[in-house]
């Protein structure tokens, strides 16, 4: 797995928090992702704040103070924030990220409309870039990659059902994945592997954008399976952890919603949480050392945490990769 790196970069905050405070990016390669998270409780302060309103449309604010509690205002106004920051930052400067327009597919998947600009006389050609949101209370993630769709879920490592976990699964999960549940005796060790299980599945759901009434769950299987000799979840690779499991993809002839040529990637983009992404890969290609794009030695991937207009933190190479996809089955 190719992980790129970039130094950190902080940048004091100031009264008017220009967007050009934010650190431009090129956008991401053929077969790359870039997965910007911030966590809320790091967000802080009146003037922050209040330069966020102003980067959002009136229709998303009102969206924000239609939520009854502070807490959830600020998750609203965040999302929509690291939304509108991430794409700019591949605009070098162009694009405001006030001036960002979205729409909506039939299944309420959101795209990105560009202005029309124009720098130098000539007309500026946005980047092919394609995105998608995730969040927990603790946590919220954009996944941006081009030309290639995607669908990125994350989920608390602690979180607790109201129900047995094998009650709510046999409600949405495939036989296979049920049986698969059923055959973990240790009942916490049960418990991660539905999150991330649940995590993958609705990262590949959003990546189709069709909603799970337009890709029912139980109508694919995801398979987490251990690297042959290796026992757990991770394996120490060079002193970082690396992963140990890979994922396939069993799919219903019969559906017509479910496409192939997707990989996933599962990781912990904290100790505290999981995090998926799915995206769309199309015939083999090989990359400029002649190796097989569509393998997971392929994938490519850039994390960074971050606090919109204040700073951002490279984390790549700092995550635990618990497992990554190469194939899809019919």
């Amino acid at each position: 797995m190719h992980i790129s790196c970039i130094g950190r970069r902080t940048i004091c905050t100031a009264p008017t928090m220009p967007f050009s405070l934010l650190n431009y990016c090129a956008p991401p390669t053929h077969r790359e992702v870039h997965f910007w998270y911030l966590v809320p409780e790091e967000v802080q302060g009146k003037i922050l704040f209040n330069a966020y309103k102003e980067l959002i449309s009136p229709e998303e604010h009102m969206h924000v103070l239609e939520m009854k509690e502070k807490q959830l205002q600020k998750q609203a106004l965040l999302a929509r924030v690291l939304v509108r920051t991430s794409l700019a930052r591949y605009t070098d400067g162009k694009i405001n990220p006030k001036s960002l327009k979205f729409r909506k597919n039939t299944f309420g998947k959101p795209e990105v409309i560009w202005p029309f600009e124009k720098h130098n006389g000539n007309e500026w050609k946005p980047p092919p870039l394609c995105f998608n949101l995730a969040h927990t209370s603790s946590l919220i993630a954009c996944g941006v990659t081009t030309k290639s769709s995607v669908g990125i879920d994350v989920e608390e490592k602690g979180r607790r059902m109201n129900s047995n976990i094998l009650k709510f699964a046999r409600r949405y999960f495939s036989l296979p994945e049920i049986a698969w549940l059923e055959g973990i005796p240790d009942p916490e060790r049960q418990r991660q592997k539905f999150i991330q299980l649940w995590t993958l599945k609705e990262a590949y759901v959003k990546a189709l954008g069709r909603g799970i009434s337009g890709a029912p769950l139980k109508d694919f299987t995801v398979h987490l399976k251990n690297l042959s000799g290796i026992k757990g979840d991770l394996c120490q690779c060079g002193g970082a952890a690396s992963l140990a499991q890979t994922i396939t993809l069993d799919v219903s002839r019969n559906s017509d919603a479910i496409t192939s040529n997707w990989q996933f990637l599962l990781f912990q983009p904290t100790d505290l949480h999981y995090a998926s992404v799915c995206m769309e890969q199309s015939e083999n290609h090989l990359d400029e050392e002649g190796r097989d794009e569509n393998s997971c030695s392929g994938i490519k991937m850039q994390i960074w945490r971050t606090v919109p207009l204040v700073k951002d933190e490279s984390f790549s190479g700092k995550q635990a990769i618990l497992a990554c996809s190469n194939s899809v089955r019919f």
